[in-house]
């Protein structure tokens, strides 16, 4: 067969493909435009589920080939009309975005593929509170240091955002920050703000716009400001960690925990990565200044994707210039006990945006609180040591990328 018939048939099977299409697509919108409406859903069939914001009607599916779809039209507020529709081949339908608990009246309609629809059944659902009323009484903002840090419960996981406003200058309130949250866990922060008395605003919406009222408070971000990472210097100890790789490996050395260098996500390079060594493991940092710290920010390597994403790490501190290497009952005081969060739950494999968004390029902060073990963690500290407790993936070998840590210099 030469080229040229070859050319002809494949244009034959070309044209061939995109007939048999266009046929298909046709018998796919085929419909009788002088059919009837469908059949009115029996009210009799249907049943009513209530949920948090929400109802979920089932019904039995009107036998009627020119039947579409089922709608629903109903108001979720006052003047807030909403519609939802399900297929043919679907008997149940979600009434969603109700602003308040209550009773609703829905008005269902069968409606064909011509577009014709039956009369209206109508259906009355009752609600449960709303999500987004459910968590607003738990939401609370406080002052920390550089900024303000806030929380609430949001125990139906559904994604609930709080919008930030604030008024610094005594005149109206200015849009801040908003956050979309959807773990049942929910906290957010945002740093960089002066250490002044301001007011802050906050209320919550959810993603049909229902929109609380607003909470009002008076904070005062606590003073810190960022210690010079150029005046930092290993202190290596006994028991530190042990590190071959750098080696072999430029990247993986720790001066790459505070070279400023945030590596590229799935990067191999400006890492800290130890020995794989049973945990836990130590390691040391000179500040080249004396200071009391108020907060520790973490940018792990691949946030979570890796193995050696710390978990659970100890901070301890001392001003002496030549500390020894005893953790217990030495020169060395605890600082705190962490943990890291994650914020689609505990499991290491489930990775979502929120996650990755959370902790990398921006890193996971750990503010320096008063606890049961340490009551008083505002020491001045020299030289500041931490644990590796654990990891994401309970491995034996742990990476940063890069370290930041705030305070209040004192010499």
């Amino acid at each position: 067969m030469d080229n040229k018939m070859i050319r002809y048939l494949m244009s034959f099977l070309l044209f061939f493909a995109v007939f048999m299409a266009c046929e298909e697509e046709q018998k796919l919108i085929y419909y009788d435009g002088n059919a009837t409406a469908p059949a009115i859903i029996d009210a009799g069939t249907v049943t009513v589920e209530n949920f948090a914001g929400k109802s979920v009607l089932r019904y039995k599916i009107p036998v009627d080939d020119n039947l579409l779809y089922v709608r629903a039209e109903y108001e979720s507020a006052p003047g807030v009309e909403r519609r939802a529709k399900s297929s043919r081949f679907t008997d149940s339908l979600a009434i969603e975005g109700f602003a308040v608990a209550g009773d609703y009246e829905v008005k269902l309609f069968s409606v064909g593929k011509n577009e014709k629809e039956s009369g209206p059944v109508t259906i009355t659902v009752s609600p449960l509170t709303p999500p987004v009323v459910e968590a607003f009484p738990s939401l609370d903002i406080i002052a920390t240091f550089g900024g303000i840090e806030g929380n609430f419960s949001n125990l139906s996981g559904q994604p609930l955002k709080v919008v930030l406003m604030i008024d610094s200058t005594g005149n109206e309130p200015e849009f801040m920050q908003s956050f979309m949250i959807d773990n049942p866990s929910a906290k957010f922060s945002v740093r960089g703000l002066p250490s002044k008395p301001m007011q802050f605003f906050a209320y919550m919406m959810d993603r049909w716009g229902n929109k609380t009222e607003t909470k009002t408070y008076t904070l005062t971000p606590m003073f810190e400001e960022a210690l010079d990472k150029m005046q930092w210097k290993e202190f290596k100890l006994p028991s530190d960690f042990q590190n071959t790789l750098e080696n072999n490996y430029p990247g993986y050395r720790f001066t790459g925990i505070y070279d400023d260098v945030i590596c590229p996500w799935n990067g191999w390079a400006n890492n800290f990565i130890p020995d794989i060594h049973s945990l836990p493991s130590t390691f040391t940092i000179d500040l080249g200044v004396e200071a009391r710290l108020s907060r520790i920010n973490m940018v792990p390597w691949w946030a979570w994707l890796h193995a050696g994403h710390p978990r659970a790490f100890e901070i301890y501190g001392t001003a002496s210039r030549n500390p020894g290497d005893d953790l217990a009952g030495g020169d060395w005081t605890l600082i705190g006990k962490f943990e890291s969060w994650k914020p689609s739950g505990d499991d290491p494999l489930i990775v979502t945006d929120d996650d990755r968004n959370y902790a990398w390029p921006g890193g996971e902060n750990f503010d320096i609180k008063s606890s049961d073990e340490q009551p008083d963690p505002y020491f001045p500290v020299r030289m500041v040591r931490f644990r590796i407790l654990k990891t994401w993936n309970d491995g034996t070998q742990y990476s940063i990328d890069e370290l930041f840590i705030w305070g209040e210099i004192i010499k």
